[in-house]
């Protein structure tokens, strides 16, 4: 397990092979010499200790549990245990104090660790039996020669345009051949994505990476590349175990399942025969992505975009309100934000008309007559809503001062934009709700805004490629010319 990743084409079922077949089956046993819990406390942290059995499963992550001495048992420490609850911080759910370290390692002396855990003692006479559980463990060793690849293993079919002959020898014997791959180029990477053992209960897709022409990705380009499936497949899916090399670096990590469905929010290229477009926008996803620094987290864009595609039990009115949301959240953001301020000479204009309204004669009577008619909640003075209602003269930023400038140079549509508008407020506030007389409408302007909020990733990642107008009857396949549109933005 912990070799490099290597290509998995025409094969049959290999040790590595079993090694996961018993996590996907919830099997998987590591016999360890030593576990230790460190708990994350400053001054004296609890520790436990002791040979233990590491438990893997790909519908709990890891758990396991020990026998270990009992590390105290006087009345001052059950209080102090009882007196912790009183020293949260605010907005504070679980204190880090509360979490353990783990580091075990086995007989062949592989190590594996996770960060946080949670741990529960069960007093003994003189020992305690502690069980721990996590949602990940990860192995990270150090090789001698250098390599970049990775290799991830998703549950999820990832929807990429089948252009790969796979020919595959299952563990029962049987044999498939047909297309049931992709393979392609992102960016510097070589990527190879399979279907395997099919129709078993270990069935799975492997997405494996290299690195070509003497490359050398970023530290976390596997997340990159998670991400970047994740926008093209339209499908929130993480991979179960990730097997990385980056330099002499080796890391294998397990990581508890997380069920994702597909929902109305379609890949914004679902030909499965696209292949060349497809991976142009993979390609500038990543290397946009990689632009937000190289951390494990996702990229920004991925997190304003990225619960789209996991709505598949929200109502037709949620799925309108994430997506008008979502539209705004990518015209705020990144090289679009604050291009829309109003200047010093408009906002001069502006405080010009707010002191001449509010200086004329007649505004004392009709105050006057304002307070006494005036019987909403909101008891303000006359003066003073004029002056909140003046100001929004000299209002900028909006998303729709963003939509417009947009349209101008021809990245977004009329339409696209009339159905944000139409939506975003009533959506917001609840008062939007689908008639059956107009259901195809109500898709309609759905898809049109799944249109809209994907023409601005592309302006952000700047792509240049076909991709499915939804926003148009029959869907037919549209160009975007997302560099063009940077450029005459001025982006940098």
């Amino acid at each position: 397990m912990a070799s490099v990743p290597q290509p998995l084409l025409d094969t049959a079922p290999t040790s590595r092979d079993e090694y996961l077949h018993q996590y996907l089956e919830d099997k998987l046993r590591i016999p360890c010499v030593r576990i230790r819990l460190t708990q994350l406390a400053v001054e004296k942290p609890t520790v436990y200790e002791a040979p233990g059995t590491l438990e893997l499963g790909k519908s709990f992550g890891v758990k396991g549990d020990l026998r270990a001495p009992k590390p105290g048992s006087s009345i001052k420490d059950a209080f102090a245990q009882l007196s912790m609850t009183e020293n949260y911080e605010l907005g504070q759910l679980v204190r880090d104090d509360q979490y353990f370290e783990l580091e075990a390692m086995t007989s062949e002396g592989v190590h594996w660790t996770c960060p946080r855990v949670t741990v529960r003692e069960r007093p003994g006479q003189d020992e305690c039996a502690v069980l721990f559980e996590a949602s990940y463990v990860e192995n990270i060793s150090q090789a001698e020669e250098p390599a970049y690849a990775a290799r991830l293993t998703y549950i999820e079919k990832l929807r990429m345009p089948e252009n790969h002959r796979v020919d595959e020898v299952g563990r029962n014997g049987s044999r498939f051949i047909g297309r049931d791959g992709s393979k392609g180029r992102l960016a510097n990477l070589e990527l190879n994505y399979v279907r395997r053992f099919r129709d078993e209960t270990v069935e799975r897709g492997e997405l494996t990476v290299h690195a070509v022409g003497g490359a050398i990705p970023p530290r976390h380009f596997d997340v990159r590349v998670e991400e970047a499936m994740m926008f093209c497949s339209a499908l929130l899916a993480q991979p179960i175990c990730t097997e990385v090399a980056h330099a002499t670096l080796r890391s294998i990590l397990f990581t508890k399942h997380r069920p994702v469905h597909a929902s109305l929010v379609a890949p914004p290229i679902q030909d499965r025969f696209a292949e060349q477009d497809f991976y142009k926008l993979a390609t500038a996803y990543y290397e946009h992505a990689c632009k937000d620094g190289d951390v494990e987290r996702m990229s920004q864009l991925t997190r304003k975009i990225g619960s789209l595609f996991d709505m598949s039990g929200a109502s037709m009115a949620a799925i309108a309100l994430s997506l008008a949301v979502a539209v705004e959240a990518l015209a705020q953001t990144g090289q679009l934000a604050g291009r829309f301020r109003a200047t010093p000479e408009h906002l001069a204009v502006v405080e010009s008309i707010k002191t001449t309204v509010l200086k004329l004669p007649e505004l004392d009577d009709l105050t006057k007559q304002f307070g006494e008619a005036n019987k909403l909640p909101d008891k303000r003075p006359l003066p003073e809503r004029l002056d909140a209602v003046l100001s929004l003269l000299s209002a900028g930023g909006r998303t729709i001062d963003a939509l417009r400038l947009l349209k101008d140079v021809g990245a977004v549509t009329g339409e696209e934009i009339k159905a944000w508008s139409d939506l975003r407020n009533p959506t917001a506030h609840g008062s939007w709700e689908p008639k059956d007389d107009r259901m195809q409408i109500h898709f309609d302007d759905l898809y049109k805004l799944l249109t809209l909020a994907y023409r601005l990733m592309f302006v952000h990642i700047g792509y240049d490629g076909k991709f499915e107008a939804r926003n148009v009857k029959g869907w037919p396949v549209a160009e975007f010319k997302g560099k063009g549109v940077q450029e005459a933005l001025g982006f940098q």
